[in-house]
């Protein structure tokens, strides 16, 4: 499967939500026990099923999130993700990528890899954004 980017630059392939990772009540409720765990978010897991913010959000699921104030953003400015954007980071997005990268710090090396892997790596927007941005770069020198 190929790199399937959010609009934050989380990476979507590799979230255990994603539609195409998540196929069974149980890969659900795994996925819900993570997040509350690693995360502190307390979501249904019947609720956990997304395809993408590139979709539209369905009412058979919460993903990807209505209010999301950074695929708003995204999508009125007429952009694929946050690389693209002149205001890059934006305080919105600098808050989201200091609270994984505070979850990544707190928890690499202290939980399996394949629970940080799984659960805790798609969402490092950071290094995601970072990578497209010097992409781009290497391309116009």
């Amino acid at each position: 499967m190929d790199k399937i980017i959010a609009r934050c630059g989380f990476q979507c392939d590799a979230c255990m939500a994603f539609n195409a990772n998540n196929k069974t009540s149980a890969d659900q409720e795994k996925v819900a026990a993570a997040w509350s765990k690693y995360f502190g978010l307390k979501m249904s897991p019947y609720k956990i099923r997304c395809n993408g913010c590139f979709s539209e959000p369905s009412p058979a699921c919460d993903l990807p999130a209505r209010d999301c104030q950074i695929r708003a953003c995204v999508m009125e400015r007429g952009m694929m993700s946050c690389a693209d954007c002149f205001d890059y980071p934006c305080k919105e997005l600098e808050a989201r990528m200091k609270n994984i990268d505070e979850t990544m710090e707190q928890f690499r090396g202290k939980i399996p890899l394949k629970d940080f892997d799984n659960f805790i790596a798609p969402y490092d927007s950071r290094t995601t954004l970072n990578e497209i941005r010097e992409r781009r770069v290497e391309r116009i020198d």
